[in-house]
């Protein structure tokens, strides 16, 4: 039926401030369904949430539409079932009846307003202004969707509302629809898409609080003036089952959306993956750089790139149903066809690499790859051809390999590169019984050059040597940096004999010798540069290995480096047995040392009267094999590998033990032991600690310590030697100047050096009776000692001769033969606790 006047008047509230005032009665909620009416709009706002969702997704603007209509239906139905519910949750003292039509239209305003909201929310980007309208269109929907409600109710009553409660019902409905959209923008942000349940339920829970709370603030609004005095109290009886079909209905309708939309999506996958058509492979294959190629059993070509057809030159209608055994893809490729014939009949693939032709007919280097192609559900089958191209990697790759065989600053080849080159020529069937050599050089003093005027003119001097280097290189000749300023030549030789082959090699390494040892012109100054060669001269078969060549050659260079006269000198067997002799000894030491196989032999000091007043200690070596061996042998091998330093730790400890065990002994105690230090001994960082540490382990005097210095100590770092020398002092521990006269001490400095003896060096001691020269020359160094408040030690003396000048001469304590020889230490321990030792 029509709507009448009244109830079109019906539709606009009354409104008071104080509806109380008429005596005007309220209602009361049933709890149970006001929770069942909350819960119907939290499933319809889920439920249109996800369809605004689906519609973002969708590119037809039909489908978009058609969602749309479809999700503010189940939104706005949702709301009007929530407020059926709702008012059905009511309960008033009097019989309410509701106009059909007009609770059936009052579901209009509903959808219309979450058409609007939806629409919005739809939208790519979502700005503030965007958002506030959805919230209020939402908003505005839901409050007219009430309040036309309201209006349909038919009852012996006459409805009024609270204004300041009416409003704040609008106000709830807006300001949670608000709400609700800003919700749903996380969703849409980075971090939301990760959570968007989370999100989306937060949201459908501010859309249903916003219909709840808007009905719920309304109907606290609402108040009713009887007409008649004295009322029936006849309570509404609302037909659960009706309340119930229109919920369950409702929750249907959102969960039936959802099935959909979950349908929808499926449809959408489905549709994108299959949406992969013949065109679209097309585009993703015509894509790529490299080329591509279909052909079936026949060889005819189905399919190509545009990648293939710039390779071949050849148009894509010519190229397709082809024979692609006639398409000019290789070089070769009509030799190549059986081989990858035979190869995919066999295995059904073939890959390699190719040399490729450029439709202009230019070469490069390819990977192609083939492989057949079978199909489900059908025997038919094809091939699939893969043509990349690799000039850049291989361009890089020898580049890469340019940089690990060769030198960047001389553009030489490296050790790498030699190694590899000699390997090759070992190998060389053609070289056999034919001479090579192999020269290393090099360059004399550079490391003082580079020193003295920096690194960038040596490096100037390298690049200036490695290309006179590289003029000679070439043909028969190999040329090479090894590191450093160490270079290397290796030529073959033509001849089979030789000393033929020997005078051969010398002419050539003197020819290049004369161009590398010319005037260097560095950066405005002239270098004369002088090279140091060492020599191989090698047959195939008296070779074993690439090593074996380097260490001879090496060794030759090594005794070039040794005697520096600027001759080539030529590897011969002694070199090698040396330097075996050498490392055995080397091990041997070491072991020796570990294992307390050396021993201390004193020699003793005596004074005017030829009573024994000290002792130097002297380290011996006694061989198991080889017996004595001298320390001229050994303590060079000690210095150049390091062994030293254990070597002169081992004797400070032995000789402060001595010194220890002596003080038990009355004819023992005053007896001044001298101890010799190593030049890398005393430069140690710890050795004052070290010295200490010994004195207090041994209960060692320190006065009774004597430590004989070089004057290479001295002269090499002057400060830090005082520095030490003054801290041991302090102790009590004595200084003596060893081999005193053989250096260049001067005079200045060692006036300021804290010493206390003066030692002769032997070469003047045993030509005193024989030289003219030798007295005065000692004569000198004794006076100078007396000068500077010294003591004076005469080393090496032999004879009685020798005692009486040196004791005309001033000088009164003597070491030497004549005295006595170095014995081992118990045994100088046993005659001296014995009685005085006293020279027959």
């Amino acid at each position: 039926m029509p709507l009448s006047h009244s109830d079109l008047l019906m539709i606009l509230p009354n409104l008071l401030l104080d509806p109380q005032a008429l005596s005007a009665l309220q209602g009361k909620h049933d709890i149970p369904l006001v929770m069942l009416s909350w819960l119907v709009a939290l499933a319809a706002s889920f439920a249109s949430l996800e369809i605004i969702r689906l519609v973002g997704r969708i590119s037809s603007s039909l489908w978009r539409r058609t969602w749309l209509i479809a999700g503010a239906s189940v939104m706005g139905a949702g709301v009007w079932s929530m407020h059926f519910v709702g008012m059905h949750a009511y309960r008033l003292d009097f019989h309410v009846s509701h106009s059909h039509l007009l609770t059936l239209l009052s579901i209009l305003p509903a959808i219309v307003g979450s058409l609007v909201a939806m629409t919005l929310l739809c939208r790519e980007h979502l700005t503030h202004r965007t958002l506030i309208i959805a919230g209020t269109s939402l908003g505005l929907g839901i409050g007219v969707m009430h309040y036309s409600g309201m209006a349909a109710m038919r009852m012996p009553a006459t409805l009024y509302y609270a204004l300041d409660l009416f409003l704040a019902s609008l106000v709830v409905a807006v300001g949670l629809g608000v709400l609700s959209a800003y919700a749903y923008r996380l969703c849409r942000m980075e971090n939301g898409k990760a959570h968007y349940q989370r999100y989306a339920f937060l949201s459908a829970l501010c859309i249903s609080l916003a219909v709840s709370g808007m009905h719920y603030v309304a109907m606290q609004a609402a108040w009713f003036v009887p007409l008649e005095a004295n009322l029936p109290h006849d309570h509404m009886m609302a037909s659960h089952w009706l309340i119930y079909a229109i919920s369950g209905a409702a929750v249907f309708a959102a969960l039936l959306t959802l099935l959909a939309i979950k349908i929808q999506r499926r449809l959408q996958d489905s549709e994108r993956h299959g949406y992969m058509t013949q065109r679209r492979l097309l585009e993703v294959i015509a894509a790529l750089q490299d080329g591509v190629v279909l052909f079936d059993d026949n060889a005819r070509i189905r399919l190509c790139n545009n990648a293939f057809e710039q390779l071949t030159g050849m148009t894509h209608a010519q190229l397709i149903d082809s024979d692609i055994t006639q398409v000019p893809y290789a070089k070769d490729s009509q030799a190549l066809t059986p081989a990858i014939h035979r190869a995919l009949v066999a295995e059904g693939e073939w890959s390699g690499m190719v040399t490729a032709l450029r439709s202009n007919g230019d070469e490069y280097p390819a990977w192609l790859s083939i492989s057949r192609v079978n199909y489900a559900n059908s025997k038919d089958r094809d091939y699939v051809a893969l043509l990349s191209d690799r000039t850049d990697e291989q361009n890089a790759q020898q580049r890469i390999r340019y940089l690990a065989f060769h030198d960047m600053l001389t553009g030489l080849p490296n050790r790498l590169a030699l190694q590899e080159y000699l390997t090759s020529h070992l190998q060389d069937t053609q070289q056999k019984g034919r001479y090579s050599f192999l020269a290393l050089l090099d360059i004399n003093r550079f490391k003082v050059l580079n020193d003295s005027m920096g690194q960038d003119i040596g490096d100037e001097l390298l690049r200036q040597l490695g290309s006179r280097l590289q003029q000679q290189a070439g043909g028969q000749v190999y040329a090479a940096r090894l590191d450093g300023n160490e270079f290397a030549l290796c030529i073959s030789l033509t001849l089979t004999e030789h000393g033929a082959a020997e005078q051969q090699a010398y002419q050539h390494i003197d020819s290049i010798l004369a161009s590398l040892t010319a005037d260097y012109q560095l950066h405005g100054h002239t270098y004369p540069c002088k090279i140091n060669v060492g020599m191989l001269i090698f047959c195939h078969r008296e070779i074993e290995n690439v090593g074996q060549l380097f260490k001879r050659a090496g060794l030759a260079l090594l005794e070039a480096k040794r005697q520096r006269d600027g001759e080539p000198k030529r590897f011969c067997s002694a070199l090698e047995q040396k330097l075996e002799e050498q490392l055995t000894l080397e091990r041997e030491l070491r072991i020796a040392i570990d294992s307390g196989a050396l021993s201390l032999h004193l020699q003793p000091q005596v004074g005017a009267q030829q009573e024994v007043i000290g002792a130097e200690a002297l380290v011996r070596w006694l061989h198991p094999q080889q017996g004595m061996i001298s320390p001229g042998r050994f303590i060079p091998i000690a210095e150049q590998t390091g062994l030293i330093l254990p070597l002169g730790a081992w004797v400070l400890k032995e000789g402060c033990r001595l010194l220890g065990e002596w003080q038990y002994d009355p004819r023992l105690r005053d007896l001044k032991l001298s101890l010799n230090v190593s030049v890398r001994q005393f430069q140690q960082p710890s050795f004052v600690e070290q010295v200490i540490s010994t004195l207090r382990d041994t209960s060692a005097p320190p006065e009774r310590l004597t430590l004989e210095l070089t004057e290479s100590l001295l002269m090499s770092d002057p400060e830090g030697t005082i520095d030490k020398m003054l801290r041991l002092r302090q102790l009590g521990i004595r200084f003596a100047l060893d081999d005193f006269g053989t250096g260049y001490s001067s005079l200045a400095y060692l006036k300021s050096l804290p010493l206390d003896t003066l030692k002769i060096d032997i070469a003047f001691v045993k030509d005193l009776t024989l030289d003219m020269q030798a007295t005065p020359i000692a004569a000198t160094i004794i006076a100078l000692a007396e000068s500077l408040g010294l003591d004076v030690v005469a080393e090496g003396v032999e004879t009685a001769d020798q005692c009486t000048v040196l004791a005309h001469l001033g000088c009164h304590v003597y070491q030497g033969y004549y005295f006595g020889k170095p014995v081992p230490a118990a045994e100088f321990t046993r005659l001296n606790s014995a009685s005085s030792f006293i020279a027959s």
